[in-house]
């Protein structure tokens, strides 16, 4: 944990909303702002209030004299914070932890990161930053780096609401890019970005933060500030109980009410006033959700002194979903049900209108309930609506003035941010609207009005609503609701290879009846575990430091003859490699790669990339969306004939990267042999598995 004021609790940090001017650079400026500067990650915003901001970035190594200017236009940053008002923090071996500089936990060696809270400022006012090293300006003069302070009154307000989406995959780029192209043909950019967990897949390592969160968001997180909810796997590698690990070190929350709510002494759960409405960002994962304990003690306080026109909470685990987790499971999603039954009471007791939550990949919405309690769920008499709330279809839904007890809430399921989606056969009896699809929601807040719509990835609104909150609106309760419509979309979509294709230009198929052992099943390779090779390990003649073992590798599945026992939890990929000799004669149109593997796999020839499959992107550590694939003992085949142009007569090095999606996966498997198709065709036949 960092050692800095703010971690001991008092000082006041807060951070702009976007707005348009903030926006007009473009996705890739950050990038080039960013190298300029020898940024490793932001600057980004955090903590808003209606006070300040704070900004975080990190860099290589340490800057001369870290500097924070700000000023009311791009090219007069006349205020500026530096010195000892800036908080230095270091992973471990850099001397994190110790002389006052604060600890990284599990960020690389040779980074820094720099916090900087701006106070005293006006509500509601805009204003520009840059970040120095010195007199030497590190980020672009080009307008994109912007803060807004949070209003202290009611204003016209627009959230970007995400879950589930920590992948690094193309998907997750395009919702990005979608919510962006929607908000600029309306010229009308988000305020807040609300996350509902599960940023960081598998286990929300400092890695996967900056691949799968920092890096994709770069372009909205340097002018937009992102409240985050605690999910299950940040939850893998970070302890709420300790207020340890990287989604700790990553995340600046108002811990101390600074933001307008009560103060709730952690980072774990906190609230925030903006522009009318009261936020509540809940711990469904490792804290507990009893009524009387720490977290149901300070929820209930602090709703007994909000005072907003909207109450909206969010929280990781989903009190109604039937997407690929079920919320009436008692044994194997506990957390939904306690949430359900424990939590959602108080909640409903204060009058909130909105409820968004992830970790059910999927996108769902409620009519308008209140009181759904039971396990399992059921409709009766708790719909106070049953339309659709769409303007254009059966009508908004309507609640009276204020925060009323029990008026009417809508829920939400957002986790549909990137990651495999799925469902169960039937929906849950309070949704609305189910989509199996990937999107975003975009909130608008005004006045009296508020308005969500779910933007797929192609930037097409699949579902609207709206809430009115006027006059005195009675509650009537629905003994016989109308029954949800139409699911939309299949039972399942995965992540990666949404073309179809399972590598590199190159299509699985089954395996040759008849074929020539190049290296035959069950052959000793070197393996590297645990560790990241040398950068030409894949194309080296020799390699130092390997072991050697035979084939298949992994642990756990009883399919492995040399044995990973110490993977699970601590590494997440192993590299192999073979040398193998070619007398010249051989066909090599005919070159394939068979293979039993789970997750992903990257295979190189002479140093070359020439398959992958469920891996999308990157390579070792810096890969993007990695889908589960079973093993199950059968051989998936790669023809690799259109990489003979690599091989040469003589010597020849094959080398394979095997990636498991999450840290904590139950198994790996990683078993290849490397052939010649003798078979009379020589395309590769598609679509099966072989034993």
């Amino acid at each position: 944990m960092r050692i800095s004021a703010r971690r001991a609790g008092g000082a006041y940090r807060g951070v702009g909303a976007a707005l348009l001017m903030g926006w007009l650079g473009g996705v890739g400026a950050g990038a080039e702002a960013g190298d300029a500067g020898g940024f490793t990650r932001g600057p980004y915003l955090q903590c808003a209030t209606a006070q300040g901001v704070t900004v975080v970035w990190r860099t290589r190594g340490a800057v001369g004299r870290p500097v924070l200017r700000y000023g009311s236009k791009v090219d007069k940053l006349e205020r500026e914070v530096s010195g000892g008002a800036v908080v230095v923090s270091r992973a471990e071996a850099d001397g994190g932890g110790k002389g006052g500089v604060g600890l990284l936990a599990g960020a690389p060696a040779g980074t820094t990161q720099y916090e900087v809270a701006i106070v005293g400022l006006p509500a509601d006012s805009l204003w520009h930053y840059g970040v120095y090293d010195g007199e030497k300006r590190l980020t672009a003069a080009d307008g994109t780096f912007t803060f807004r302070t949070l209003s202290a009154v009611a204003r016209p307000m627009r959230l970007w609401v995400v879950g589930d989406s920590g992948t690094g995959n193309r998907v997750q780029a395009q919702i990005h890019e979608a919510m962006r192209r929607v908000a600029g043909r309306e010229k009308r950019y988000p305020d807040l970005y609300l996350h509902v967990g599960d940023m960081a897949y598998g286990s929300g390592l400092d890695s996967e933060f900056q691949g799968y969160f920092f890096e994709p968001y770069e372009a909205t997180l340097r002018n937009t500030c992102c409240f985050p909810a605690f999910g299950n796997h940040e939850g893998r590698s970070s302890k709420s109980a300790t207020g340890k690990g990287p989604y700790y070190d990553c995340y600046v929350t108002p811990r101390a009410g600074q933001s307008g709510g009560v103060a709730s002494g952690t980072e774990s759960y906190y609230s925030f006033d903006a522009g009318g409405v009261h936020f509540i960002s809940l711990n469904s994962f490792d804290t507990s959700r009893q009524p009387d304990r720490a977290m149901g003690q300070w929820l209930k306080a602090d709703l007994e002194r909000a005072k907003a026109d909207w109450l909206v909470a969010f929280w990781h685990h989903p009190p109604y979903t039937k997407g690929t987790h079920d919320s009436d499971d008692r044994k194997k999603a506990f957390e939904l049900v306690e949430m359900r039954e424990l939590i959602l009471p108080i909640l409903e007791s204060a009058g909130v209108d909105l409820v968004l939550c992830g970790h059910s990949h999927i996108y769902e919405r409620s009519m308008l309930i209140d009181g759904a309690y039971a396990t399992p769920t059921t409709a009766a008499g708790v719909v106070l609506d049953d339309g659709d709330g769409d303007p254009g279809g059966d009508g908004v839904y309507r609640k009276s003035a204020g925060l009323q007890p029990h008026h009417g809430t809508v829920a939400m399921v957002a986790g549909h941010g990137g990651t495999t989606l799925g469902r169960k056969k039937t929906a849950s009896p309070v949704m609305k609207v189910t989509w199996v699809e990937f999107g975003s929601v975009l909130i608008d807040v005004d006045g009296k009005t508020l308005t969500s719509r779910m933007i797929n990835e192609k930037g097409e609104v699949r579902d609207t609503f709206r809430i009115v909150k006027e006059g005195n609106v009675p509650v009537v309760r629905m003994a016989a609701p109308v029954r949800l419509g139409e699911v939309h979309g299949p039972a399942a979509v995965p992540v990666a290879t949404p073309d179809g294709k399972e590598g590199a230009g190159v299509a699985a198929g089954k395996l040759p009846g008849r074929y020539r052992a190049l290296i035959p099943k069950g052959a000793d390779w070197q393996y590297l575990a645990g560790a990241k090779p040398a950068a030409d390990w894949a194309g080296a003649a020799t390699v130092t430091g390997w072991k050697t073992g035979a084939a298949g590798f992994g642990y756990d599945d009883g399919d492995d003859a040399t044995l990973l026992a110490d993977m699970r939890g601590k590494y997440k990929y192993v590299c192999l490699r073979r040398n193998f000799t070619l007398k010249g004669d051989e066909d090599l149109s005919r070159l394939g790669l068979a293979v039993s593997y789970d997750d992903g796999f990257i295979c190189y020839l002479n140093g070359r990339e020439v398959a992958r499959a469920n891996v999308e992107s990157g390579a070792l550590d810096t890969v993007r969306g990695v889908s589960p694939h079973e093993a199950d003992r059968k051989y998936r085949y790669f023809p690799l004939g259109s990489a003979k142009g690599l091989l040469r007569p003589g010597v020849n090095v094959i080398a394979i990267e095997a990636h498991n999606d999450d840290l904590g996966s139950s198994d790996l498997t990683m078993d290849p042999y490397l052939i010649i198709d003798l078979d009379a065709a020589a395309e590769a036949k598609p679509g099966g598995d072989d034993p």
